[in-house]
């Protein structure tokens, strides 16, 4: 098992922001960050939010019998009191509470802090945003690049935009607000688009809790059937949970806990975005050095000259080295690879063209059989597969110990025919029948598969 630092996870939050998979879990220890500076403490725990709105309410929250019971409950039980109280139906008093969080909640971050922790949201780049927080302290730091939605809209929002899903309600629309006993039943109906939506949104990016310590149980639920309802091993993507705790000691070791998620501990939440801004300035260098690189060869592929071509075809490592990266970069490389490989085979004919020169129809399988040995089936495109059917077909023909065949060919295809995958051979196969490549044919009955 790999070991884990804390390196290594900021080296996966940089990959993910870069693939446009990171997603961040923002609780209201983010918000207490952002505004609270020891001096004036602005932004209110859970708790704290009831007490002040059951004093807005003319309900007396010390007397309130609360010992032992959840914070859903005990709204509902400020909400049963006012009610009483002022004979009213319960659902108003419901959303007179929900009023007074929504009002208790207008919190706006000073310039310095705004100016900050917005440089240290663009560092991170995340492709979306879920909070349990009734506040629009992020939508103050993502002003124009983020929209606000609450529980009941689709989590989606225009390319180049962040959505910012309020799971509990936004104070924007006080009836959204989650935070009563019965708000929080209706999270559990099944089927229901924000469960499955938050599994399906996990199991798919790299997710970073931030201010937020997975007490919330459909969070829990959705990180549990993440792993389990939606399991899968095949991914193509940077895929953790990774976790930011603040403790008065910090480890300097990173490490997973008994849910599997990855923990970093810190003292303070601007250390971790400073730790993250010094490692991602790294990443991008790096990962704009190899794009300068891959340019200059995808630029050389476009428009090969002669001696590029030779080299192809005469040095094993040059051409093995070029199918690597292939195999790493197909999408940016491919077209201009094609290209090239056309120019490849021109040449290889072209040296077949002497009375003789069988040694020119073995370079050319040699150079097929290197792409399809050195490339696995699915990071050979479509095109790419298609082009070397068809040359082979039309190299298969001299690939024997017959007269006008090359014995050399032959003693190749012989020698290399065991490393051609299954799956290469049989999807080999399929062409062959579809175009009637009878040479192909030839050959692929010749691996016994």
């Amino acid at each position: 098992m790999e070991k884990v630092t804390k390196k290594k996870i900021l080296k996966t939050l940089s990959e993910s922001s870069d693939f446009g998979n990171l997603g961040m879990f923002v609780g209201a220890g983010f918000s207490k960050a952002v505004l609270n500076n020891g001096v004036r403490n602005i932004a209110l725990s859970w708790g704290e939010l009831l007490e002040k709105a059951a004093g807005r309410m003319s309900i007396k929250y010390d007397e309130l019998n609360i010992d032992g019971i959840g914070y859903p409950e005990v709204a509902s039980t400020i909400c049963e009191l006012h009610s009483s109280k002022k004979d009213i139906e319960y659902s108003q008093s419901l959303f007179k509470l929900k009023e007074e969080i929504s009002a208790l909640t207008s919190w706006y971050p000073e310039k310095s802090q705004r100016e900050k922790y917005s440089n240290y949201l663009n560092d991170l780049l995340p492709s979306w945003i879920i909070t349990t927080n009734y506040d629009l302290v992020l939508e103050s730091l993502f002003t124009g690049k983020c929209l606000p939605l609450s529980p009941d809209e689709s989590m989606c929002a225009p390319k180049g935009i962040v959505p910012i899903y309020h799971l509990h309600g936004i104070r924007s629309t006080p009836e959204s607000i989650v935070i009563a006993q019965e708000d929080y039943v209706s999270l559990f109906r099944p089927h229901e688009y924000r469960q499955i939506k938050l599994a399906l949104t996990i199991k798919e990016s790299t997710v970073l809790l931030l201010g937020y310590g997975l007490g919330d149980v459909n969070v829990l639920t959705a990180l549990d059937w993440s792993k389990n309802v939606f399991s899968s091993s095949n991914e193509n993507y940077p895929n953790e949970v990774v976790q930011v705790v603040r403790k008065e000691n910090p480890s300097d070791k990173a490490y997973k806990d008994r849910n599997g998620i990855l923990i970093y501990e810190v003292s303070d939440l601007d250390d971790f975005f400073e730790e993250f801004a010094t490692e991602n300035e790294k990443y991008l260098a790096k990962k704009a050095k190899n794009e300068q690189s891959l340019q200059s060869v995808i630029s050389k592929l476009e428009e090969p000259s002669d001696a590029l071509v030779d080299k192809f075809i005469d040095d094993e490592e040059f051409r093995v080295g070029i199918l690597e990266m292939l195999a790493k970069f197909t999408s940016p490389v491919i077209s201009g690879f094609i290209y090239f490989l056309s120019e490849v085979f021109d040449e290889l004919w072209k040296r077949a063209e002497p009375n003789g020169a069988f040694g020119a129809y073995n370079e050319n399988l040699i150079v097929q059989l290197d792409i399809l040995t050195t490339l696995k089936l699915d990071q050979i495109p479509p095109a790419l597969l298609e082009t070397v059917a068809y040359n082979l077909d039309r190299v298969g023909c001299y690939v024997g110990n017959g007269h006008g065949e090359s014995h050399s060919a032959n003693r190749t295809f012989n020698r290399r025919k065991s490393e051609l995958s299954r799956e290469v051979v049989l999807e080999l196969k399929n062409i062959s029948k579809q175009h009637f490549y009878s040479n192909l044919s030839s050959l692929i009955e010749r691996t016994n598969v």
